[in-house]
């Protein structure tokens, strides 16, 4: 018997790490959206692992010509988030969270982030900045959304220095702080360099959406299709599944005057925009048809009359791509945004519920 127990147990240490537990759960907020303490506290925290918080200061190009400690000064020591009631609604937040064993990272958008990262000495000033903002309110780690303008190489140059300034502060707090980093599912990695940004990273949110031609490209197709994400992801291959987290849309496009899959000349912000979802449940009438993709595992919503279209997620799709992702072996799941499909709660003491996001039960 004592046999049968130790290699049992030896098979399930043998099991691959991302396969031992659940997915995790996971949403990007945007502060804009936080003006009150009765929002805050409805927030289901409980359904979250982790929080996106987009609440970084906002920053001019002429901050980081001055010293460190000006820098500091201006825009961390002098910063003040909103406050409802006497109290500070970010703050309150993050309590809540940490109430419900739920992490809050606070989010750094990668607008202007070139100019602060290519040059040596800025950049040290930058992560100073970074990790003196989040240590001021407590947050429990950076989350670094990477756009295009900068190269993978600086990335991985870049999340090296915050994580040694956010070791140092780890120890300090004595308690986990964590990096994590939001790419697009197109960025290719070498296998060296891949082995470099995990070692700093503690997981990298793939931004699995706006994979059609959005309002930016000339053919307007599925914002979310599975089989393009499952190609996409095989460039990914080198590494661990559980540094993986997989990107969910309770958004989608709508557009008008064309068709799915139609080329047009210029760009389709001519035609189309972005439309949350709780925004095209009220636009949907008995005129509007879905249109399920079989291969994309998603749909299409149909309007022949007007000659309009709308790419978007539902509640089927989504548990579909939530059983992709277990079966998988990815890390998780994560939202953008928290508030496109929320229900606001009828009471004060209610939870905000959601449309979509609800629908992830693992």
């Amino acid at each position: 018997m004592r046999t049968f127990i130790l290699l049992l147990l030896m098979q399930l240490v043998s099991l691959p790490f991302s396969y031992a537990r659940q997915p995790e759960h996971s949403t990007y907020l945007v502060a804009h959206d936080l003006k009150s303490l009765d929002y805050v506290r409805q927030i289901d925290y409980a359904q979250f692992d982790y929080i996106y918080l987009m609440a970084a200061p906002n920053w001019k190009e002429y901050d980081f010509s001055k010293s460190g400690e000006e820098i500091i000064r201006d825009l961390v020591t002098n910063h003040a988030f909103r406050k409802d009631q006497g109290v500070d609604v970010i703050r309150e937040l993050i309590a809540q969270a940490r109430a419900c064993q739920t992490k809050v990272l606070l989010s750094f958008a990668g607008e202007g982030f070139r100019e602060r990262v290519e040059d040596p000495a800025l950049r040290a000033k930058f992560v100073d900045f970074m990790v003196a903002f989040i240590d001021k309110y407590d947050f429990d780690g950076i989350e670094v959304d990477w756009e295009t303008a900068v190269t993978l190489p600086l990335h991985e140059v870049f999340v090296k220095d915050i994580r040694e300034k956010l070791n140092v502060l780890e120890s300090r707090k004595n308690r986990k702080m964590y990096l994590t980093t939001a790419l697009h599912s197109w960025q290719r990695y070498s296998k060296e360099l891949a082995e470099k940004v995990s070692r700093s990273l503690d997981w990298i949110n793939i931004m699995t959406y706006d994979m059609g031609g959005g309002i930016w490209g000339n053919v307007p197709t599925h914002n979310t299709p599975l089989d393009r994400i499952i190609t996409d992801l095989k460039a990914w291959e080198m590494f661990d599944k559980s540094k993986l987290c997989i990107g969910l849309a309770n958004y989608g496009f709508f557009y008008k005057g064309i068709k799915p899959g139609q080329k047009i000349e210029g760009k389709l912000d001519k035609y189309g925009r972005y439309i949350g979802y709780n925004e095209a449940m009220a636009v949907f009438s008995s005129d509007w048809k879905e249109v399920k993709d079989p291969q994309a595992k998603v749909s299409y919503f149909i309007n022949e009359k007007q000659q309009e279209f709308i790419t978007l997620e539902t509640k089927e799709t989504i548990r579909t791509k939530a059983e992709w992702v277990k079966e998988n072996g990815f890390r998780g799941a994560f939202w953008w945004e928290f508030s496109y499909d929320e229900i606001l709660p009828d009471s004060k003491d209610g939870k905000i519920r959601h449309h979509l996001i609800d629908e992830i039960k693992w």
